[in-house]
């Protein structure tokens, strides 16, 4: 079988394509504030929750992370103003997490490159073509043992205050 012609490498190709093209597009905007993807991921999570109180053990739990690796995390982007993190009145060792006005901003630049891609992607495709896509992908999840019912971001884990 030739590598080229399955359907796990053209998946592959578009991934990478996809990859390719976004982190081009974020390198593009010049601006060394510009999260990382996952800082991108975790800005999605909290624009999710918003409303809802947030700490690290929500970010540890949902993204299936160390403590060690969310409390490096949460810092940096502290530190470059994406979040705050504010002490709650009824136990001074929490820690909520609060998006800034800038991650809120940057987070409305991701979703509009994600929607100029999915726009691309479907190009010169028919309603009837997209349905059918749909239809393939969904049962190569289904074959893979994928739950379509459920959370299947890639951190894979959903959060446990998560309100369907």
């Amino acid at each position: 079988m030739n590598p080229n012609e399955t359907v796990g490498h053209r998946i592959r190709l578009i991934h990478n394509q996809i990859h390719k093209i976004m982190e081009a597009n974020r390198r593009a905007e010049d601006d060394d504030m510009e999260p990382t993807a996952m800082q991108r991921w975790m800005i999605g999570f909290l624009v999710e929750h918003e409303g809802q109180d947030v700490y690290q053990r929500d970010i540890e739990a949902a993204f299936n992370i160390s403590r060690a690796t969310a409390s490096n995390m949460l810092k940096a982007m502290e530190h470059r103003g994406m979040i705050e993190r504010v002490c709650v009145e009824y136990d001074a060792r929490l820690r909520k997490i609060i998006l800034t006005p800038a991650a809120k901003k940057h987070q409305m630049q991701a979703e509009q490159a994600v929607k100029n891609m999915e726009e691309r992607l479907v190009r010169g495709l028919s309603d009837e073509q997209r349905q059918t896509l749909f239809y393939c992908l969904d049962h190569m999840l289904q074959n893979l043992g994928v739950d379509l019912e459920e959370d299947t971001r890639c951190c894979g884990v959903p959060y446990k205050g998560q309100q369907n």
